[in-house]
């Protein structure tokens, strides 16, 4: 599900300068601002469109057309995958990309899988793929470590 949102040119602009002063993409000035937000309790933490369900084995994660079930044991795993999956890594930093490639690789539920811009989720009954940027990758990853503790 995309949200098309229209900027007057003045506007995008002076997103795109931020972006450029601050070293960053739109994308991220626009999560920041948002994650600012939710820091601030203006708007809720847990992501529009997506539940997270605790079950006496697992969690359910749902996004409309997409349900994937994560068992307890592979939480931990799926947290760090989603937030490591839009991390830049150097060639240094082989240490950490192996450990994200485990825990990728680990995965029974819902797996992983890293896009340009962001991850797929693919549900392990149905098969079914749900795209998100990194930044809302990142969120989920809270809202999923949210939902196991409830």
């Amino acid at each position: 599900m995309a949200f098309n949102l229209k900027l007057p040119d003045e506007r995008g602009k002076q997103l795109q300068m931020i972006a450029e002063a601050e070293g960053k993409s739109v994308v991220d000035v626009i999560t920041d601002h948002i994650r600012s937000k939710v820091d601030a309790g203006v708007i809720p933490a847990d992501l529009p469109y997506t539940a997270v369900t605790k079950t006496m084995n697992s969690v359910i994660v749902e996004f409309p057309g997409f349900e994937g079930e994560v068992p307890f044991q592979e939480v931990s795993a799926l947290v760090f995958a989603l937030r490591g999956a839009g991390e830049k890594f150097s060639p240094a930093d082989v240490e950490r990309k192996q450990k994200l490639m485990e825990a990728l690789s680990s995965l029974s539920g819902v797996k992983v899988k890293r896009m340009a811009q962001g991850v797929k989720l693919v549900s392990p009954n149905t098969g079914e793929e749900y795209p998100i940027a990194f930044g809302v990758a990142s969120d989920l990853a809270s809202q999923i470590e949210r939902g196991a503790k409830r």
